[in-house]
C-alpha cells in the first residue's frame, strides 16, 4: 500500500488526480491521509524512504482559484531531464515545467539512497489538463464557439504535439521504481481506437432532386466541374433505383474490412436528432435504411454509438434525449452494447457542463477532445481517464477518450492544410507518441472521406505503418 500525504486545500481535486494518477493510470493502491504539510508526500508502510513532490497549482490562493492569476506562468520554463541521471521514458529530455519550482535551482531535483525531492508539480499540471482547467479561465472561442488550440498553453508553449502527462507520469514512476525497485505497474499494450462520426449516412438516398439541382448548380458554377456534375447525376439516377452500393458515403463495409484486416473494430457514431436543421444532417435514424446499416455494423462485431448535434454541448436536456433514441432505435432491433460513447457534433464542446450533460444522458464515455484547427494532445495524455467537473468539485463516471487525429484537420484549408506527405508524416509523429507509452491513438476518419484515393492510401498506411 502506497501512502501518500497531502496538504489540506483542494481536497476533492487531490484526491481525484492522485488515484487517476497512481490507480487508474499505474495500477497502484493508495491511502491518503491530510496533513499540515506543504507539499505531496508518499511512503510505503514503515519503509523510511520517501518521495516528495512540490505543490504548485493547489497552493493556489482560494479567490484566484479557476482565475487568471491561477494560470501557468509563461514562458515556461525547462527542465533537461538528462542531467539527472533518472531513467525515464520522454518524448524529449526537455521537459516544459507547467507547475513547479525553478528547475534550475539545484534542489529541483535532488535524491539520495532514501529520499527524492521533486520540484516537478505533477499532480497539480496533471489535474490542470486533464480537466481542461484553462478552457474555463481562457475566454477565446472559434466561430463555432470551441476554445481553439492556439488558445491553448500546450500550442502556445510547443508541446501540444506530445502527451505531457505521460511524461509526467514516467518520471513519477522512475521516482518510485529508484526508492522502491519491487514496485509493479498495470500492463498496458498500444492500441488504436478508429472512430467515424456519419455526418451524412448516403449522399443520394435521402437527397430530392431539389437538392440534388443545387448540387448540380455548384458542380458547374463555383467549382466549374461539369464531369463531376454529370456523375453525380448518374450516381443519384443508380441509387434512386435501389442499388446504394454506388452511392459514394455508402462506405461501411469498405471501413469495416479494412478494420478488420488490421484486427481492429471501429465505432460509428450516429446523429438521432436535428434541432439545428441541415447542419445536424438529413437522415433518420429510424429510417429503414439506417436500421439495416445499424444491424450491419452490430452483426460484424463493431461499434455503434452517439454523435450528439451541434447545439447539445450547452443542453443536458438534448443530450439525454438523443441518446435515450438511439437506444431505443438499437433496441427495436435487438442490439445490445456492454459500452455506449460517441462525439459531439463540430467537436463543440464546454468545460465542465459537456462532461456532465453525458454524465447526466448515461454515456460510458465521450471522445470529443482534441482540437479542430490543430491535432494533437489536447488533453495530454493518450491514456483513457475518468474525468472530473471544475464547477461542482465532483469526480464523474464518464471517461474520456482522448481524440489524436481528425483527419480534417490535417488536411483541410480552413485548418493545419498539410500535403500528403505532410500530413502523414505528421500523423505518424502522432501514433509513435502514443506507442512511446502503450497508450490509445484515437482516430477520427468520417465515412464521407475516402472518396479520394490519396486520402484511402493515407488511412491505410496510417493503421499499417
Amino acid at each position: 500500500m502506497i501512502f501518500i500525504q497531502i496538504p489540506s486545500t483542494y481536497e476533492a481535486e487531490r484526491r481525484y488526480i492522485l488515484s487517476v494518477m497512481f490507480g487508474e493510470f499505474l495500477g497502484l493502491d493508495i491511502q491518503i491521509q491530510l496533513s499540515d504539510r506543504q507539499d505531496t508526500r508518499i511512503s510505503i508502510n514503515d519503509d523510511s524512504r520517501t518521495l516528495v513532490v512540490a505543490d504548485g497549482l493547489f497552493s493556489t490562493p482560494p479567490n484566484q482559484w479557476l482565475k487568471s492569476a491561477s494560470l501557468p506562468k509563461q514562458p515556461l520554463p525547462m527542465w533537461d531531464i538528462s542531467k539527472v541521471g533518472l531513467s525515464t521514458t520522454t518524448v524529449s529530455p526537455e521537459i516544459p515545467v507547467i507547475y513547479g519550482n525553478e528547475p534550475n535551482n539545484l534542489d529541483f531535483f535532488q535524491y539520495s539512497g532514501n529520499k527524492i525531492n521533486l520540484g516537478l508539480d505533477i499532480f497539480g499540471s496533471a489535474f490542470f489538463m486533464l480537466t481542461r482547467y484553462e478552457e474555463v479561465v481562457k475566454s477565446e472561442r472559434d466561430k463555432h464557439d470551441r476554445f481553439p488550440a492556439t488558445a491553448s498553453l500546450a500550442y502556445q508553449e510547443n508541446f501540444l504535439h506530445r502527451p505531457i502527462i505521460n511524461e509526467y507520469l514516467e518520471i513519477l514512476w522512475a521516482c518510485l521504481k529508484y526508492l522502491w525497485p519491487r514496485l509493479k505497474r498495470k500492463s498496458r499494450n498500444f492500441q488504436i481506437h478508429l472512430t467515424h462520426d456519419v455526418d451524412s449516412s448516403f449522399r443520394f438516398a435521402f437527397t430530392g432532386i431539389l437538392s440534388l439541382a443545387r448540387q448540380c448548380a455548384g458542380d458547374l458554377l463555383k467549382r466549374r466541374q461539369p464531369t463531376l456534375m454529370l456523375n453525380n447525376i448518374s450516381n443519384w439516377l443508380v441509387v434512386k433505383k435501389g442499388n446504394l452500393e454506388a452511392d459514394p458515403h455508402n462506405t461501411f463495409d469498405y471501413i469495416m474490412d479494412i478494420s478488420e484486416q488490421n484486427n481492429i473494430k471501429s465505432a460509428f457514431y450516429f446523429i438521432t436528432d436535428h434541432p439545428a436543421g441541415k447542419i445536424d444532417g438529413i437522415y433518420d435514424i429510424r429510417h429503414p435504411l439506417i436500421k439495416e446499416l445499424l444491424q450491419k455494423i452490430h452483426r460484424r462485431e463493431h461499434e455503434i454509438g452517439l454523435h450528439t448535434s451541434y447545439n447539445t454541448y450547452q443542453n443536458s436536456k438534448q443530450t439525454k434525449n438523443e441518446f435515450q433514441i438511439l437506444r431505443e432505435v438499437c433496441e427495436s432491433q435487438s442490439i445490445e452494447q456492454n459500452i455506449w460513447g460517441g462525439r459531439q457534433h463540430f467537436l463543440r464542446w464546454e468545460t465542465p457542463t459537456t462532461f456532465q450533460n453525458w454524465e447526466h444522458a448515461g454515456l460510458d464515455y465521450d471522445t470529443t477532445l482534441s482540437y479542430a484547427d490543430i491535432a494533437g494532445f489536447r488533453c495530454g495524455t493518450c491514456y483513457e481517464y475518468p474525468t472530473f467537473n471544475l464547477i461542482t468539485r465532483q469526480a464523474l463516471k464518464l471517461r474520456e477518450r482522448p481524440l489524436i487525429i481528425m483527419e480534417c484537420t490535417v488536411l483541410d484549408k480552413r485548418y493545419m492544410n498539410l500535403s500528403d506527405d505532410l500530413a502523414f508524416n505528421a500523423m505518424v509523429e502522432y501514433k509513435r507518441n502514443c506507442q512511446l507509452f502503450n497508450g490509445k491513438l484515437v482516430i477520427l476518419w468520417h465515412n464521407t472521406r475516402f472518396l479520394e484515393p490519396s486520402e484511402v492510401s493515407l488511412y491505410q498506411n496510417l493503421l499499417s505503418f
